[in-house]
């Protein structure tokens, strides 16, 4: 398996749900996602491309760690509206200071 895309029903994404998966280069998370669990992509090495459809996360909906050890320059594609709160919000869990974001 190397790309997701979450269906319209996900909610939220468990704790470790792809830790240190080797294969998973990318994902969608789906906008009805409400939360994603401590160390969900830990250790994804090889996660480059992560799109989030969704607006409605923010530092207590994101565990700790969330991102720590994805890919070092990953693409990451926001909603427009949340480009900024959404760059400071994935450092902080983890997401690498070389991310490229794009809306």
């Amino acid at each position: 398996m190397s790309k997701v895309s979450g269906g319209n029903s996900i909610v939220k994404i468990g704790d470790r749900a792809f830790a240190n998966c080797v294969s998973l280069n990318g994902i969608t998370i789906a906008g009805t996602v409400k939360s994603i669990g401590k160390q969900a992509f830990y250790n994804c090495k090889k996660l480059r491309t992560i799109t989030f459809k969704t607006s409605a996360l923010s530092s207590k909906t994101i565990g700790t760690k969330a991102f720590t050890g994805t890919y070092l320059k990953p693409t990451v594609r926001v909603p427009a509206k949340k480009l900024n709160a959404y760059k400071k919000l994935l450092k902080s869990k983890g997401m690498s200071g070389k991310a490229i974001y794009k809306k």
